[in-house]
């Protein structure tokens, strides 16, 4: 393992790590679309979270993280799904982040891992919008074309898990700014969506596209087919994070977002997956729900043609600020879960889960070792 991870500490006062009267899960009764089991996969070598995974090829990358200790690295990683392996490319992402979402886009130059903002190691919001190409090593800082997000109160906005891919296009959506921020901005939520072209011409990469609904951040994106999802999030009041069950639904191209089946809880921060076909064909999978500053382990699933959710299985440990990707087929899929916050709100975690279609295992299993947060922005 790489011994080059920081570990400095942030000297800045950790927010409460537990909700009132405990966090909701979901009602039992919900009839399952298609069962999900969970084992335990490999861990990653440190505690990580605020962070995502992006498939290509045998290998998911993983572009930077935040530790335990709530400093940010900017050290690329790969996870070698043959060999079942975790690789330091020894590779550095140009400006370290957290919390960002990877895009997988073509461009001139090739398959670009693309992220758009994020936050850096003081927990200030970036409209740093960068690249890593796995093929070559190599990084670049998009300086003509910085994300345009912006909150009503005139800040950079962080859309974080909000992004999504359809048609080689990356969609933006929504997003919030902090007051913690350096310099400090205010606590604000934003309905703006961007559309992101890499193959438009420099400095004309970002249009605007149609707002959501309602305000909010930390929503979780799929796709299925041309429609995108806007899955529960956050909203941001005073620096107090309350996660929704909000979900809209926008097609591509069309004038506006439409209200969608509600979650059966409140979620935020975590991943989702669609597949139009398959073993989980007609389906969109939430894996874990976060419940700022908790989270729960349900694993819920929107039948989309008959439009319900439904609870499909339960994660080994709870988390939130997870990475995932798939590193199976679209016929035969294999959900992995990675790092994360555990259920107590500051653990980062080194356990890894991989769902695949089926029963689950049976009752969760003790929490992996990981390393607690002491403070600083791991709230947000």
């Amino acid at each position: 393992m790489s011994m080059r991870i920081a570990r400095g500490i942030s000297a800045a006062v950790a927010v409460g790590l537990v909700l009132a009267g405990g966090v909701a899960q979901a009602d039992d009764s919900t009839t399952p679309s298609v069962d999900i089991g969970w084992k335990s996969g490999k861990d990653f070598p440190v505690g990580a979270t605020r962070f995502d995974g992006a498939t290509v090829g045998d290998r998911v990358y993983f572009l930077g993280f935040r530790l335990g200790d709530n400093t940010t690295d900017g050290s690329i990683w790969y996870y070698d799904i043959k060999k079942d392996k975790y690789v330091d490319t020894k590779d550095d992402m140009a400006v370290p982040i957290s919390n960002y979402t990877v895009a997988v886009l073509k461009d001139k130059t090739g398959t670009g891992l693309y992220t758009f903002g994020g936050r850096d190691n003081d927990g200030e919001t970036l409209d740093t919008v960068q690249v890593y190409y796995p093929n070559s090593g190599k990084t670049a800082v998009l300086k003509k074309d910085k994300w345009p997000g912006m909150t009503p109160s005139d800040c950079v906005s962080l859309p974080a898990t909000g992004v999504a891919v359809v048609d080689n296009k990356a969609y933006a959506i929504g997003g919030m700014s902090f007051s913690t921020s350096i310099p400090p901005c205010t606590d604000d939520n934003s309905k703006e969506v961007w559309s992101f072209d890499p193959m438009g011409k420099e400095g004309k990469r970002w249009s605007k596209e149609p707002s959501l609904k309602t305000a909010r951040g930390y929503v979780t994106a799929a796709v299925m087919g041309d429609t995108i999802y806007a899955i529960g999030g956050d909203i941001n009041e005073a620096g107090t994070l309350t996660a929704t069950d909000q979900v809209e639904t926008w097609k591509v191209g069309s004038k506006k977002w439409a209200s969608g089946k509600s979650l059966p809880i409140p979620c935020d921060e975590t991943q989702a997956f669609a597949f139009k076909k398959g073993e989980l064909g007609g389906t969109i999978t939430v894996a874990g729900c976060g419940q700022w500053p908790n989270a729960v382990p349900d694993v819920l699933q929107l039948d989309v043609k008959k439009d319900k959710w439904s609870t499909v299985g339960s994660l080994n440990e709870a988390r939130r600020n997870h990475a995932g990707a798939n590193i199976g087929s679209e016929k035969k899929p294999k959900l992995l879960v990675v790092g994360g916050y555990s259920a107590d709100g500051a653990t980062a975690l080194t356990s890894s889960e991989i769902g695949t279609k089926g029963k689950s295992s049976g009752p969760a299993s003790a929490p992996s070792a990981g390393i607690p947060a002491v403070g600083g922005h791991s709230v947000f």
